[in-house]
């Protein structure tokens, strides 16, 4: 500090800046004497310890390439952009929203709003850039989703600034230190799955000798996570330099994910070298072995409000996911089991009813794709009627420019040697399970994590086909007759006439009535010559898809947020009121509470463990 200051006197900070050389500079406005605030102004360490922030899938802006204008994804910052985001997608067909959201024609963008807080503005003084604006788009902060992930950044950046209050003169923790980590320091409030050791203030003075600046790292997640975890690991290169650069110690990062930006982390760790450039991680609500919710959406649409926006059936979904590896790379690997009472089960099952020894009721399960899920689920182009993908919605872009030209006239000679849609999206499932694959049970050495189990976040587990109805028949076997492309097939044991409709509701011939809703008897009628014969009733079975039932945060459910749990240092449980801990939606989880406090405690723990950040400090 260049000025000391009594506990009582008010104090602004001051923002500190760097000349060409890294030296401390600092202006200020010379006020009267009958002025009480006093300017306060910090000396920056000479050890720096980047903080990567790495958001989740949708948490990065992206824009169409070799374009000024127009934008790919931009996360709405208010109700004023949600509303306009929603009318914008309201009429969009499968086919547009497939060619603005192509893996191959966008790129991050980095014009977001950034608004730090006045704590921040003083501490990003030292970015490079001539007004807040710029100095916190230079950081990155524009390019991520700001009402996500805004408060995250400005609480490290002043956190991990201030540990210390100056003014006490460095002698007491500042209040927010104190009661949002030091007053959980307890296994049970924190959620710590593993022997908990708590911060002591040694710990933090150490800390307190380092310089954190924070970095938004976006990263276009329609492409894979190999990919973004390459462009992560060019991104530290480029940040630790620019700190030497400047006569500054800094080698080694910490980066901090949310979601997906997890496996973008756990892929850039495994690229040569970066293991050693990279200090420790800490993961939030990272779907760490994929999640159910990715297969639900691709076969049937997103849920409430952002169906709009996302996709509100699998038509429109699959047009975006099964173009761009990066989303299914969030698809449950071969590791993923669903937690039951029992014991684990595959995640896909259908069920229906049964009479039991006694003449009750009771549900039969069947596993689907249960062997190998990339085999018989995802890459599956059979006529298994469970199958992630129909071919006819995968590239529904060039479906409609065929149509086009064909309407106009226009002679269209089809190549014969054109790749089949199937063989597009395969494509991009390779690379997925590629990824899978590259990054399985391998984590940071200094890894630390938290997770939602809370049954008032329910996440899909499993994903659970049911029908009322009792079928004596393997329901493997079943044939599609009808798909209404939002979680609801008609299935079907006898092959049906080909000029039957496929979209449910649509009837060949005179239709009965059923007694139960699960169940629809359709008479076919067959005509050859001049001849008519009716042939005996064919019975229809009406699955659904169950709403979420597992514990989570309402997208990660509890199997894939706990699965680091053996190869991390520490992981934290997170059940809800149920826990007596906060209750947090996967998005916004980094708005609690607790998962702050989890958060800091353990970047603290990651520089109190590293031997770098002791020798560095014993030379300074």
């Amino acid at each position: 500090m260049s000025d000391t200051v009594t506990p009582q006197e008010t104090t602004r900070l001051v923002g500190t800046g760097w000349d060409d050389h890294g030296n401390d500079t600092a202006q200020s406005v010379l006020t009267g004497t009958n002025q009480k605030v006093r300017a306060l102004c910090l000396t920056s360490p000479d050890i720096v310890v980047p903080i990567l922030f790495v958001p989740g899938i949708m948490g990065t802006r992206l824009k169409v390439k070799n374009r000024d204008k127009g934008s790919a994804w931009f996360p709405p910052e208010n109700k004023w952009d949600a509303i306009v985001l929603l009318l914008k997608h309201l009429n969009k067909s499968a086919a547009e929203r497939q060619k603005l959201l192509d893996p191959n024609n966008t790129e991050v963008d980095d014009n977001g709003p950034a608004h730090p807080d006045e704590s921040s503005k003083a501490l990003l003084a030292i970015a490079e850039g001539k007004t807040d604006a710029e100095r916190a788009k230079w950081r990155g902060w524009g390019q991520l989703y700001g009402l996500s992930y805004g408060d995250i950044l400005a609480l490290l950046e002043n956190m991990l600034g201030l540990i210390f209050d100056p003014a006490s003169q460095g002698k007491q923790l500042t209040s927010t230190w104190k009661s949002l980590v030091m007053d959980r320091q307890d296994a049970e409030k924190l959620g710590a799955q593993k022997a908990f050791v708590p911060l002591q203030e040694t710990n933090l003075r150490d800390a307190a000798d380092v310089l954190y600046p924070v970095h938004g790292v976006g990263y276009n997640w329609l492409q894979s996570n190999r990919s973004s975890g390459q462009h992560l690991a060019q991104e530290i290169e480029r940040i630790t330099a620019h700190y030497r650069g400047k006569g500054k110690t800094c080698e080694k990062v910490i980066i901090v994910t949310h979601s997906m930006g997890g496996l973008v982390a756990r892929s850039c760790a495994q690229e040569p070298g970066m293991a050693d450039r990279i200090l420790g991680i800490v993961h939030g609500v990272m779907p760490a072995i994929g999640a159910p919710a990715t297969y639900k959406r691709i076969r049937a649409g997103f849920e409430g409000a952002e169906q709009v926006i996302l996709g509100r059936n699998a038509a429109e979904c699959t047009a975006v996911m099964a173009n761009a590896p990066g989303p299914l790379e969030l698809l449950p690997t071969a590791q993923y089991k669903t937690k039951t009472a029992q014991g684990t089960r595959h995640w896909l099952r259908a069920s229906h009813t049964v009479l039991n020894g006694r003449g009750q009721p009771e549900e039969q399960d069947v596993l689907l794709g249960d062997g190998d899920p990339y085999a018989d689920i995802y890459l599956n182009n059979g006529a298994s009627w469970w199958k992630l993908v129909k071919e006819e919605l995968i590239d529904p872009a060039a479906r409609k420019e065929l149509e086009k030209a064909k309407k106009e006239g226009k002679e269209v000679v089809e190549d014969n040697t054109r790749q089949s849609d199937f063989k597009k999206f395969k494509k991009n499932m390779d690379l997925a399970a590629d990824l899978h694959d590259f990054i399985n049970e391998k984590y940071h050495a200094n890894t630390y994590a938290y997770y939602g189990a809370d049954l008032k976040q329910p996440a899909w587990s499993e994903v659970h086909w049911r029908t009322d109805a009792s079928i004596s028949r393997d329901l493997k076997d079943a044939l599609l007759h009808g798909d209404d492309l939002n979680g609801t097939v008609d299935l079907h044991f006898d092959e049906l006439p080909t000029t039957l409709p496929e979209q449910i509701g649509g009837h060949a011939g005179a239709t009965g009535e059923s007694p139960h809703p699960s169940v629809d008897t359709t008479s076919i009628v067959q005509v050859t010559g001049s001849t008519q014969r009716r042939s005996e009733k064919k019975t229809r079975y009406r699955f659904k898809i169950e709403k979420a039932k597992g514990p989570g945060d309402g997208t990660v459910p509890e199997e894939s947020g706990a699965a680091p749990t053996p190869h991390v240092v520490q992981i934290f449980r997170h059940e809800g009121k149920a826990g007596g801990h906060e209750s947090y939606d996967h998005q916004n989880s980094y708005k609690a509470k607790i998962a702050q406090a989890a958060t800091l405690y353990s970047i603290t723990r990651i520089v109190a463990e590293s031997d770098w950040v002791r020798q560095n400090l014993s030379k300074s």
